[in-house]
Order: structure tokens, then sequence, then C-alpha cells
């Protein structure tokens, strides 16, 4: 039920599904036809429209810091959700988010951390032994990072796990007072830097895969509707959405 339930909200709250519900209403509302073309095409401009998504992208991400506004830090912890197992094909595929664990890497052999903490566990309903972490970890392994510089928390299935696991590891270790680097996606990190904030962690955002750049004026951008547009908005939306829940439950 709670499956079939997701699913449904997701279909609400994208805003592809407005225009499909607009349209389909004109086509059986004949009294109000007019009306609800007028709404749908309203819905492909706002929505589809790049130069106005940009500039919610722009107030909502958290912009990205430079190597040269670091210190050195003892640890920079990357959130899941970047990666994917195949058992068949026994292969670890990176997603589009795979941008996180690049920066970390990319943190760690360039010496701005000592260690790597992969936060995340299974996705998966009915693969519930396949972590995320676990299958990263062998995979760093194998691309030779010693594997005593890559720490692994594998239970975490969302980000107010990921701030909780991985606050008891750091407690363990003995460094929970000191500063994180946080690597996750630029829209999610203030709710991940909120959830980690609030279990007592001192969090330094390293934003990855930033979907904010330079303003563009070409008729393409300033007109013409996007379909990867509607994609970025559907996950804003969820982002929104997963924010002011966890502030309901106190997550943050």
């Amino acid at each position: 039920m709670f499956f079939i339930l997701s699913k449904l909200l997701n279909f609400l709250f994208h805003p592809l599904s407005w225009v499909f519900i607009a349209l389909v209403l004109a086509l059986v509302w004949k009294k109000r036809r007019r009306r609800f073309l007028i709404t749908g095409i309203a819905f492909l401009f706002v929505f589809g429209n790049g130069f106005l998504l940009h500039e919610v992208i722009l107030w909502w991400e958290v912009p990205v810091k430079t190597d040269q506004e670091l210190d050195h830090y003892e640890v920079a912890v990357v959130l899941g959700g970047y990666a994917y197992y195949s058992p068949e094909n026994d292969r670890v595929t990176l997603r589009e988010s795979g941008d996180r664990l690049f920066q970390g890497i990319r943190l760690l052999e360039e010496d701005y951390v000592d260690h790597l903490l992969l936060s995340g566990g299974s996705g998966y309903v009915l693969y519930p032994d396949l972590k995320e972490s676990l299958y990263v970890g062998a995979f760093l392994d194998l691309m030779g990072i010693p594997k005593r510089k890559v720490w692994l928390e594998s239970e975490s299935r969302n980000t107010h796990e990921n701030a909780s696991f991985t606050a008891a590891l750091l407690e363990e270790r003995g460094i929970k007072d000191k500063p994180i680097v946080l690597i996750t996606s630029a829209y999610h990190m203030r709710r991940a830097s909120a959830c980690f904030e609030k279990q007592g962690i001192q969090v330094i955002p390293f934003p990855a895969e930033p979907k904010s750049g330079e303003r563009m004026f070409t008729p393409d951008h300033l007109f013409l509707p996007s379909a990867e547009a509607f994609g970025i908005w559907n996950r804003l939306i969820h982002e929104w959405i997963g924010f002011v829940s966890y502030r309901i439950s106190g997550y943050i």
C-alpha cells in the first residue's frame, strides 16, 4: 500500500503530470476546454522554461566551494544515492550523482582530507544485502585506494539515517567534535547539512553536481520548453517536500 501511495504522490507532484491532467481535462470537459488548454500551455512554458528554472536553482542550491576555501580535515562524508550494483553484470555503475564520489576521491587524493566516509545502505526492497557503501568501497579498493583511508557506513537508507549513523561512527572513533567535509548534490545540501548539524556535527559543505551556472539569454533558453527542465523540477519538488517533512518530523 505504501509503495502504491508513494508512486501516486510522485505522479501528482510531477509538473509534467499537471500538463497531462490539464490536457486530459480539456478533452473531456468541453465547456472549459479553452481554460484547461491555456492552463496546460502555461504549465508547459513555466516548468519547461530553462531560464526560470535556472533562477530557482540559483536561489535553492548551496554554491560550490572552491578548493582554496578548504583547510585540511580528518574526514569527508560522501552521501549515497550515486551508484548501483548489477548482480547480472557484476559491475558497479555510477548514476547521474556520481560527481559526489568523484569529488570525494579528488579531495582524498589531493590531501584535503585524510579519510572518506561512504554513507549509504541498500536502496533495494528485494536485495537488502546490496549495500551501496560496501560495493562502492570494494570498487575503490580495486582502484588502488587504501582500505585504511575509506570508512564505511552501510545501514542508512535516507538522509536522516546518514546523519545519525555517521554521528555514531564518528563518536566511536572519537572525532565527532571535529568538523567534517560533507559531500552531496548541491540541490540536496540544505537538507543534508541541517540533518548533520542536528546531530551536533560541524559541517563544511562541499556541494557536487551543481545545476546552476552563468545566466544565458539565448532564445531557446528563454522561450523553448525543455524536457530536461521537467526532470529537474521533479527532483527539486521532491527535495522541498522532503525538507518540509523532515522539519515536521524534527530531523532538522
